[in-house]
Parts: structure tokens; C-alpha cells; sequence
């Protein structure tokens, strides 16, 4: 058998490693994330595209800064705008049911609640300080003018915290938010410090600061005195005050970004942080921090698994808890093939969902796993392998075969909704309720059709998306009552789910660059097949041979590896 005839696995990464310089890639995956399947040692491993973003409420605001649920209504904060409000708040159908009032800044809020009946809602800006956010307008807060201005804020056992810059911490009473001018402690451990944060995790309190992190107890001491006690100090601080997550309700694991430039997690229960960024993120995002650029922590749970996001302007990478593995993210800039850091920025959960802001729009989204786009901007999936180093140089390859899975295509190309009500919308429009407006673009057009009662809504309209659930039929004039039935059928050209494609090529200088792509069918439902090919792809270089392939049609992506033969015949 000649050599090389034997086919050579593809060593495709688990994690992404861009390299320091692209010739010391060992590999990237982009949009994608990567799990073992079975338990045997080392296990077969899929990789799957990462969940998208369906809407979930739409505003004219811009500027995403945060927001909690508190109760029945989600409090939602953007950016300040002249006089213009830019708190909202959100129900459970995602409808921007108030604009109540003006939260000066641009950054991202703290927002904290607690159990009085009915809670009191604070809202601390970086810059502007503490704003009361539930009585029915924005006010700024002071107690009475005993609380200097604060720069943090967070909720445990009953009292809220406030942060202040000069690093002292002051306590309400329990379920109030009257504070005595007494009640209050100051970080002590390190002289040098600078207060970033208050985190509360794992029933303590946790201060962080620019480079160690104090950690609180509840010891119950009587009033005017500080309730809680000292407990321990970490060594490792808080990089920037918007660089940590997951402390979040359903969470239960702190990330965040410390002074080494480095990502540590600590398990609840635990003093002992462990690092968990490699040096490819470290090098990252000592650049961005040095360059000024302002850091946006998420976390999010989808089927049972939680990711942690990190991002800045430049880019986003994501941490999958469950095998401790690395991906960067990134989307796509409105409809252009301009790829930058994900879309979606800070972010809570509520309402059975991980909501999250847009860069793009004044959109809330929430992170869906069944929806393969961004607010139907289709997700590009991205993978590079490491260099097949064990191929000989020179040695044609004379195919390649990639494991994917296929009849993945939708046997319709239409995106078809059913549809379940209409009412009278923004300007007496007719607004329709759907099962669902994921894989829509705002502007699309709509075709009408079987409507009983609304019969208006009959017709072709240029559409607004509303939300997850409801659109709006531009131009259109609502008349009737609804009575039943209809469907609603984008017949906008999509993006191609019917006849899905993956777009493969190669690099044979060290991933500088990459030659023309081969494009090969996924296949529609039931038109499976068993495998994708790639014939005659030339020469393997001194460096070997890297390989990348891409898919953008918004459908499921399964990928199970790859291998490549110097011979035809199958091997």
C-alpha cells in the first residue's frame, strides 16, 4: 500500500485555539460547541451549532444596560437619550407594557430587589449612582441623604448592599430601604484596593475588588451595627466591574475576570477559585483591557447546560460548564458577511427564559436553542482544524470525507405560521398573534391567508415583528373582530433551509490563507446521506493541511469529524 494510502484523521478541536499568530492555531471553532457522546475513554465527540437569539420584545430605545425580574414585570434599562424615558418594563408576554421614567448613563446597571410587599426596586449606574425604579417613575436615592453616591448594589438575607467608591459598604434594614448613616463597614484587606463589585453567591457576600475579594457572613449583629462579618479574602480581584456572571438565580457558578487577565470560577461552597481561561483568551484580553475597551459578562442555561459569555467590542468567547471547554462566538453585522462580537449583551433570566439585550436593535431577545439564527440573521458556524501534520508533504489528497448530519433540510422553504388571534395594533394596524415569529426579519412580507372574521388581514403586507408571538401588517387597517383560523406565510426569499450547504476549503500555509471553497449539499428530509465528500484537493504542504468548512443555512448542525486519504477508493 503506498504511503499515506491509509486515511488520517482530521484533528478537529474541542476548544478553540486561534493561536497567538495564526501559525500557532491548533484549531478554532466559531458559533459552535463541541460534547462527548457515550462515556469510553477518549469518547466520540459532535459538535453542534450554538443556541440563537428569537425575539422576545421590541422597543425604540437602544443601548442594552440590564434589567431583573421582579415578580410579574421585568424592570428593563437602556441608554440614556436626552429626556427621553429609557426604563421599561416587560410581562410575561413580552409586551413593553410602561415607559417609566429617565436612569441617567450608558453603562451597564445593577439592578437589585428585595421582599418588601412590594419589593423595592434599585437601580445603581456606575457613573450616576442609585435610582428607585418601583414607584411608577425613576428617582434618584440617597435615603435621606445618608447614602453617598454608590457604584454597586446587591440583595442577601433581607438587606441591600450599596458599594461606594471609597470602599465603604453600607446596609439597609431587612426588607427596607432605610439606611442608618451608621451602618456600614470598609474594606480593609489591602490599602491598594479599588471597590468594583458586590456579588452575592452561595449565601455570602462577596466584595470585589480591584485585587482581592472580600468575603462576607451573616453574623446578625444588632443595629446600628453592620450585620454581616468578615469571613476570608481571596487573592484574586475584579478586573473591571462588568466582567463577572453567573451569580444569577439557576446559575450557581461565579466566573469572572481577574487581575492576571485570566477567567476564574468558584463552585458555590468554595474559597478556593480555580483558573479556567487559556492563554489565547488571557492574551486577549489583556489587549482589550489595556486599550481602554469596556468588558460585558453573561451566563445562560439552554437543555441543560450553562454557558458563560465574555465580550468586549472587538470580540466574544463562550465557556460551556459541562465540559469545560472554550468556543468564541461571533454574528454577523445587520445582513453583511462582517463578522464581530456576539449580539447579544448582558442579560437575566425571566419568565422561563435567559433574556438578553441587542446590540443592534432595542430589541430583548432570549437565547433558543430550536431557532438557528440571530433575530433571524443566520448564525455562521465556523470550524478550523489543527494542521494534518502526519500526511506526507507533496502527497496529493486525493479525497476527504466529512461526517455531518444529513437530510437536514426543511421539505418547504416557506416559513408558515399558524395564526391565532388579531387585535387592533400601533396606529390601528392589524396585529396578529402567531405561534411563533422565529426565522422572521423585521420587513419581510407577509401573505394572509384564511382569517375568519379580521378577513382585512387577507392579503400580502410588509410585516413588523412585535415580539416572539405577534406581528404587525404594515399599511393594513383593522376593522373586524377575530372569529378563527389562519396562516400567515413569509414569502420574503429566506435564507436556504430547504437546500442547505456547507461551504468546505483548505489552507496550506499555515491558515493565512484559505483556497476556494467546495460547496456540498446537507440534503433535504429524507434525502439523507451517509457522507461529504471532498475529491482531488491537491497537494498536502510542509506544514501540512488545514482545513475549515462554514454553514449559514439556518438548520440543525451535527458534525462528527473528518478524515483524509491520498487514495479514491473509500478507506
Amino acid at each position: 500500500m503506498p504511503l499515506g494510502s491509509k486515511a488520517v484523521e482530521i484533528p478537529w478541536p474541542t476548544s478553540s485555539f486561534p493561536g497567538a499568530v495564526t501559525q500557532e492555531s491548533a484549531g478554532r471553532i466559531i458559533n459552535i460547541y463541541a460534547e462527548p457522546l457515550g462515556d469510553k475513554s477518549p469518547s466520540p465527540v459532535a459538535w453542534h451549532r450554538s443556541p440563537g437569539l428569537t425575539l422576545y420584545a421590541s422597543t425604540a430605545l437602544h443601548g442594552y444596560r440590564g434589567g431583573l425580574l421582579v415578580v410579574n414585570l421585568a424592570y428593563e434599562v437602556f441608554a440614556e437619550d436626552a429626556a427621553t424615558p429609557n426604563v421599561v418594563t416587560v410581562d410575561a408576554a413580552g409586551t413593553v407594557s410602561a415607559l417609566i421614567g429617565v436612569l441617567a448613563g450608558l453603562k451597564g446597571v445593577q439592578i437589585a430587589r428585595n421582599n418588601a410587599s412590594p419589593p423595592n426596586v434599585i437601580a445603581v449606574d456606575l457613573d450616576n449612582g442609585a435610582y428607585q425604579l418601583d414607584t411608577g417613575t425613576v428617582t434618584a436615592y440617597t435615603s435621606g441623604g445618608v447614602l453617598p453616591q454608590p457604584k454597586s448594589i446587591c440583595y442577601q438575607d433581607g438587606y441591600l448592599f450599596f458599594g461606594i467608591a471609597d470602599r465603604r459598604v453600607f446596609a439597609t434594614g431587612i426588607n427596607t430601604i432605610v439606611i442608618n448613616a451608621l451602618t456600614f463597614i470598609s474594606v480593609q484587606a489591602k490599602s491598594s484596593d479599588i471597590l468594583q463589585r458586590l456579588i452575592p453567591f452561595g449565601g455570602l457576600l462577596f466584595i470585589f475588588c480591584s485585587s482581592s475579594t472580600e468575603v462576607w457572613q451573616d453574623t446578625a449583629q444588632p443595629a446600628p451595627g453592620f450585620p454581616y462579618s468578615r469571613l476570608v479574602v481571596l487573592e484574586y480581584g475584579l478586573l473591571q466591574e462588568n466582567a463577572i456572571a453567573g451569580y444569577e438565580d439557576g446559575f450557581s457558578i461565579l466566573m469572572w475576570v481577574a487581575q492576571d487577565y485570566g477567567v476564574w470560577q468558584l463552585q458555590p461552597g468554595s474559597f478556593q477559585p480555580t483558573k479556567i481561561s487559556p492563554p489565547d483568551l488571557d492574551r486577549l484580553i489583556q489587549s482589550a483591557f489595556l486599550a481602554g475597551l469596556a468588558f460585558d459578562a453573561r451566563a445562560y442555561i439552554t437543555s441543560g447546560r450553562k454557558f458563560w459569555v465574555l465580550s468586549c467590542s472587538r470580540w466574544s468567547w463562550e465557556f460551556n460548564t459541562a465540559t469545560n471547554k472554550w468556543n468564541e462566538r461571533a454574528s454577523r453585522d445587520g445582513l453583511t458577511s462582517v463578522l464581530g462580537r456576539v449580539r447579544s449583551i448582558f442579560g437575566h433570566p425571566g419568565f422561563g427564559k435567559w433574556l438578553t439585550g441587542d446590540i443592534q436593535s432595542g430589541n430583548l431577545l432570549f437565547t433558543d436553542e430550536t431557532n438557528y439564527t440571530e433575530n433571524g440573521i443566520a448564525i455562521l458556524a465556523r470550524m478550523e482544524s489543527a494542521p494534518v501534520e502526519d500526511f506526507p508533504n507533496r502527497m496529493r489528497i486525493a479525497r476527504a470525507d466529512f461526517s455531518f448530519v444529513t437530510g437536514v433540510g426543511r421539505a418547504t422553504n416557506s416559513l408558515v405560521m399558524t395564526v391565532t388571534g388579531a387585535v387592533a395594533g400601533t396606529g390601528g394596524v392589524v396585529r396578529l398573534t402567531v405561534n411563533n415569529t422565529a426565522g422572521m426579519i423585521e420587513g419581510d412580507t407577509l401573505l394572509v391567508a384564511d382569517v375568519n372574521g379580521t378577513t382585512e388581514a387577507n392579503g400580502a403586507f410588509t410585516s413588523h415583528i412585535v415580539d416572539a408571538t405577534h406581528v404587525e401588517l404594515l399599511n393594513s387597517i383593522f376593522l373586524n373582530a377575530y372569529i378563527s383560523g389562519g396562516t400567515a406565510t413569509d414569502i420574503t426569499a429566506p435564507v436556504n433551509m430547504q437546500n442547505p450547504v456547507v461551504s468546505i476549503s483548505c489552507s496550506r500555509d499555515d491558515g493565512i490563507t484559505f483556497g476556494n471553497p467546495w460547496i456540498r449539499n446537507l440534503g433535504q428530509q429524507a434525502r439523507s446521506k451517509t457522507r461529504i465528500k471532498v475529491l482531488n484537493a491537491g497537494l498536502s504542504g510542509p506544514a501540512g493541511v488545514i482545513w475549515r468548512w462554514d454553514m449559514s443555512d439556518p438548520v440543525y448542525l451535527g458534525f462528527f469529524g473528518a478524515k483524509q486519504s491520498s487514495e479514491l477508493r473509500e478507506n
